[in-house]
């Protein structure tokens, strides 16, 4: 329990020196290092992450949560591809401000897939059978 709570207020004081996270964000990285990413690359400015417990400063953006899944709805592309080469608001935000490396972005893709894999599981765990229904 000391070491995470050192951890905590480690990560606390660098980001107040730095004015780039809230102690609520914080404690999402502590809990669950996949939050970091986020976190690191200013992707809370605009999006939440509700999986990780992570609160957008403004909710400008969408949660990201099923955004692997959600992209290919909205898009008709993968994520993946998306971050490569995305489209609107985001296309000025990764050009202009938000610089992501390669390794950014697979890594970025990685988390999602997998946030939104271990969701959708739990999801289809709590569904609630239809009586003579054929599984596919």
């Amino acid at each position: 329990m000391a070491s995470r709570a050192h951890r905590l207020v480690f990560a606390l004081l660098f980001a107040l020196a730095q004015g780039t996270a809230t102690a609520r964000n914080l404690e999402a990285q502590v809990l669950d290092p996949r939050a970091g990413i986020f976190l690191a690359r200013g992707c809370t400015e605009c999006h939440g992450v509700w999986a990780l417990h992570l609160r957008a400063r403004s909710d400008v953006g969408p949660d990201l949560t099923f955004a692997y899944a959600d992209v290919q709805a909205r898009f008709n592309e993968s994520l993946a591809a998306f971050l490569y080469n995305p489209s609107g608001v985001m296309r000025l935000l990764l050009v202009e401000h938000v610089h992501l490396s390669l390794a950014d972005r697979d890594s970025i893709t990685h988390v999602l897939e997998g946030i939104y894999r271990e969701h959708r599981a739990q999801l289809d765990d709590d569904a609630i059978p239809i009586a003579g229904a054929v599984p596919w």
